[in-house]
């Protein structure tokens, strides 16, 4: 059976959500949870959450652990995007094409990034599709004829699969079509390393942009945090971008697990923090602005001025 959770912000829906996994022994299969302001965090819930992340690093320091601010980042990175200056989504295009170029070149690049996918779609011909601008372009065109055009598929059929050969497979036509659902039982059947990001659709309606995001699986200790934040992140870039406002955000996922050990003491931390609500980050802003651009879990500087 299906479970479905409500929270206010961002971080109130990843505890409600938690909580739910705890309960249901520690694995949830198709979990739906509804964030109704995106635009807004519980800080104290995210502490929780970092404090934990620092504490399993300090135990394995091998694990690939990741703070929720990069976690975010692998979906919308901030600090590509100034939306003071003129040309704001061009300059934000330009700097994560350039970003996923230098990607290409790492040992360890496998599938690429969800950012990559956003900005530079891979299609069968070997071109690729900048999927953010055709949707700002839909978004700002006049008059709307349709609310529900804007789909962003993230897995691509083939391209995920080393052993694919496309002689005979299916052909994605995105100059026609942006609206590709990922059904390809290769994609699908990876165990591990692929995009868990399977597809985002967005709906227009009076105003608003709304988002539905779909994963086929959560780590909900080590990224659902961070994926929440970096989608909200993204769903505010577009409704800027657009001049429209921010609707609610949707996500969806296949089997939410937590995937990292001290699921109680986690809960137990973040259900005493819970309540420091602030207003997430949108955008860039000068590194060093403020003492909590430093004080991260691991190696507190000292505060000497």
């Amino acid at each position: 059976m299906a479970t479905f959770i409500r929270g206010s912000n961002i971080g109130e829906a990843w505890l409600r959500a938690f909580e739910a996994i705890d309960a249901d022994s520690g694995s949830i299969v198709n979990l739906a949870v509804d964030i109704a302001d995106p635009t807004m965090e519980d800080v104290g819930v995210r502490r929780a959450i970092e404090a934990c992340l620092a504490e399993d690093l300090r135990l394995h320091p091998h694990k690939n652990i990741q703070s929720i601010h990069t976690v975010a980042n692998t979906i919308f990175p901030i600090s590509l995007y100034r939306p003071s200056v003129e040309g704001a989504a061009e300059r934000f295009f330009a700097n994560a094409l350039k970003a996923e170029a230098s990607r290409k070149h790492a040992s360890n690049r496998r599938w690429g990034s969800y950012l990559g996918r956003l900005v530079a779609y891979p299609s069968r011909d070997g071109d690729s599709t900048n999927q953010l601008a055709r949707i700002l372009d839909r978004l700002n065109s006049s008059p709307k004829k349709f609310s529900d055009l804007y789909e962003m598929p993230i897995a691509s059929p083939g391209m995920d699969d080393e052993e694919c050969v496309w002689e005979d497979g299916p052909f994605l036509d995105l100059d026609s079509t942006s609206a590709v659902l990922h059904g390809d039982v290769r994609v699908d059947a990876l165990y591990r390393g692929g995009p868990c990001l399977a597809h985002v659709s967005l709906t227009l309606d009076a105003g608003c942009v709304s988002m539905v995001a779909l994963y086929r699986r959560h780590s909900y200790i080590p990224r659902a945090y961070g994926n929440f934040l970096g989608l909200a992140r993204l769903l505010s870039f577009l409704a800027a971008e657009s001049d429209n406002a921010v609707g609610n955000l949707l996500v969806v996922t296949g089997h939410a697990v937590p995937d990292a050990s001290g699921r109680r003491e986690l809960l137990s931390s973040a259900l005493s923090e819970q309540g420091d609500v602030v207003a997430i980050e949108k955008s860039a802003r000068p590194l060093g602005e403020s003492w909590s651009d430093l004080d991260l879990p691991i190696n507190e500087p000292s505060r000497q001025t």
